[in-house]
C-alpha cells in the first residue's frame, strides 16, 4: 500500500497558526500529541471532505472514522441536507425570532427520542449540558450533581470533572480538569465509578436528598467505548426515582447514532432529560435537551433562563430537519450495522493473527479498540491497563497508510452511511500492514503534558 510521507503544508500552517491561535487549534481535542511534532505536525489541516473521505492540504486523502468527532453519520457533504441548507441560507440565517420549522422538527424529534416530551434548542453540547443541570436544580430545588469518572459533558465549571485524570488519582474525589475552574465548585459535585451498582445505591441511600440530577452518558464515548452492564441504566433511573433525583442522559454521542432514538431507545430507559448534539444534524452547529414537560415547563420569564441567538437558528433546523428525515429511512442504521459489524470482526481476527492482546467493543455506529490482556473494560479505571502508545502507533501506521483514525485511544472510531465496501477493503489492507508494523515501531511518545491539570 502507498504510504503518505508529505504533511510539510500542515506543518507550516500548524507553526503560523501558533502564532494566533493558543496551542495552535481552536479545540484542544484537535491536538496529536504522542508522536508530535517530532514526526507529525500536531494538527492535519483538513481542506475538504466528500461521502466518507477527507482531504489535507498537502493533497493526502483519508478514509476518514474521526467524522468530526462523531457528528458526521451521513458523510459529508451529503446532497440531501447540503441542498436543503443552502435553499434555506439564501432566504436568511437568523431572525431573533421564532420559524414553524422550530415547531416542525420538534414534533419530528418527539416522534424519535422516547423523553422528548417538550424541547428546548440550544447550540453546542456543552451548552445543553449545562442547562440540563440547571433544570434539574430548578426542578428538585436542591444543588449536587453526581456524575461518573471518565465522561465528558462539555467544557462548563460544573461538569468539567474528572474527565480524564491520572489513575492512580484518588477514588470518588472530584478532579478538576482546568486551570480557572473555581474549587469551592468541586463542593457541589459527587464522582463516582461508572457501571458500580453497591457504589451508587450506597451514595444515594446516604445523600440522595441532596442530589439534583445524575448525569450519565448511556455508553461511555469519551473514555474509548465502554456500554452499560446488562441493567445498569434501569438501575440508574429507579434509584433516582427513589430519592427525587432526576436522571440526565447525555446523548450529545450516542443520540441518533446508535439508533433513530439514541440510547435511550436501544436500552429501553426513558430518562427524565437526556442532551443532543452531534449526528443530529450532520455537521451543522446545532443541540437540545429533551424531557418530561414539568421539568421543562419551568423555563421561562422570572423562571429558569434559558436562551442563545443562534439556538434554534433556521439554518442548523433545516440541517436537522434533513439529517432526521435520512435517519428515519431503514436503509441507513440497516448499512451502519452491517458496515460496523463486518469491521470490527475483522479487525479482532488481524489482531488474533498478530498475536496482539486486544478487544474490539462497542457497537457498530461507534467502537473501539484496546490493546490489553482484559477481556473487557467496564469502567475509567480499567484503562489502566490499555497501552495507549501502542494504540497511537498503530494510529500513526494508519495515518500513513490513508486511514484517518484519532490518535486519542478515547475516542471512537465512527462510521458513517458513505462508508463503502471498498472503504472496508482498503481499511481492513491498511491494518493488515499498521499492526505487524506497530509492533516493530521504535517511535517514543513525547514527553508533552497532554491535559494541564490544576497542580501542573
Amino acid at each position: 500500500m502507498e504510504r503518505i510521507s508529505n504533511f510539510s503544508k500542515s506543518k507550516q500552517l500548524y507553526s503560523e497558526a501558533l502564532k494566533v491561535l493558543p496551542a495552535g487549534v481552536s479545540s484542544n481535542a484537535r491536538l496529536w500529541l504522542k508522536f508530535c511534532p517530532t514526526y507529525l505536525p500536531c494538527s492535519i489541516f483538513i481542506k475538504k471532505g466528500s461521502g466518507a473521505h477527507v482531504w489535507d492540504v498537502d493533497g493526502n486523502e483519508y478514509i476518514d472514522y474521526r467524522l468530526g468527532i462523531g457528528p458526521i453519520i451521513l458523510g459529508h457533504g451529503y446532497p440531501a441536507v447540503v441542498k436543503r441548507v443552502h435553499g434555506e441560507e439564501r432566504r436568511g440565517s437568523v431572525y431573533s425570532s421564532d420559524t414553524a420549522l422550530e415547531i416542525k422538527v420538534a414534533k419530528k424529534i418527539q416522534s424519535m427520542v422516547p423523553c422528548a416530551e417538550m424541547v428546548r434548542y440550544s447550540t453546542t453540547g456543552t451548552e445543553a449540558t449545562m442547562s440540563a443541570i440547571r433544570f434539574a436544580r430548578a426542578y428538585t430545588k436542591r444543588e449536587k450533581i453526581l456524575k461518573f469518572e471518565g465522561h465528558y459533558h462539555g467544557t462548563s465549571d460544573y461538569l468539567l470533572f474528572s474527565t480524564d485524570q491520572p489513575f492512580d488519582s484518588p477514588r470518588n474525589i472530584p478532579y478538576p480538569q482546568s486551570l480557572g475552574i473555581p474549587r469551592e465548585i468541586s463542593k457541589l459535585i459527587e464522582v463516582l465509578q461508572w457501571n458500580d451498582f453497591d457504589a451508587f445505591e450506597q451514595v444515594m441511600n446516604q445523600i440522595g436528598d441532596q442530589i439534583a440530577g445524575v448525569i450519565t452518558e448511556p455508553v461511555m464515548g469519551n473514555a474509548t467505548v465502554i456500554p452499560p452492564k446488562p441493567g445498569y441504566l434501569k438501575f440508574l433511573k429507579e434509584t433516582c426515582e427513589k430519592h427525587g433525583s432526576v436522571l440526565i442522559f447525555d446523548e450529545v454521542k450516542t443520540g441518533f447514532r446508535l439508533g433513530p432514538g439514541g440510547a435511550q431507545k436501544k436500552f429501553g430507559v426513558v430518562p427524565h432529560l437526556a442532551t443532543f448534539a452531534k449526528s443530529l444534524s450532520n455537521g451543522y452547529p446545532m443541540s437540545f435537551i429533551a424531557g418530561r414537560k414539568e421539568i421543562m415547563e419551568m423555563i421561562g420569564p422570572h423562571m429558569v433562563v434559558h436562551g442563545g441567538t443562534y439556538a434554534g437558528n433556521p439554518v442548523s433546523l433545516t440541517a436537522a430537519d434533513a439529517t432526521l428525515d435520512e435517519l428515519k429511512k431503514r436503509r441507513v442504521f440497516k448499512h451502519l450495522e452491517w458496515y460496523g459489524t463486518v469491521l470490527m470482526k475483522k479487525l479482532r481476527e488481524l489482531f488474533d493473527e498478530n498475536n496482539m492482546p486486544a478487544i474490539v467493543q462497542g457497537y457498530p455506529e461507534m467502537f473501539q479498540v484496546l490493546i490489553t490482556e482484559l477481556e473487557e473494560v467496564t469502567n475509567f479505571r480499567d484503562l489502566a491497563k490499555v497501552d495507549f502508545d501502542m494504540y497511537a502507533k498503530i494510529h500513526f501506521e494508519l495515518l500513513t497508510r490513508g486511514i484517518m483514525i484519532d490518535e486519542d485511544n478515547g475516542e471512537p472510531i465512527f462510521t458513517c452511511y458513505s462508508h463503502d465496501g471498498t472503504d472496508l477493503r482498503t481499511t481492513t489492507s491498511a491494518f493488515e500492514e499498521a499492526i505487524p508494523a506497530a509492533k516493530k515501531s521504535e517511535l517514543k511518545p513525547s514527553t508533552q503534558i497532554r491535559y494541564q491539570t490544576p497542580d501542573s
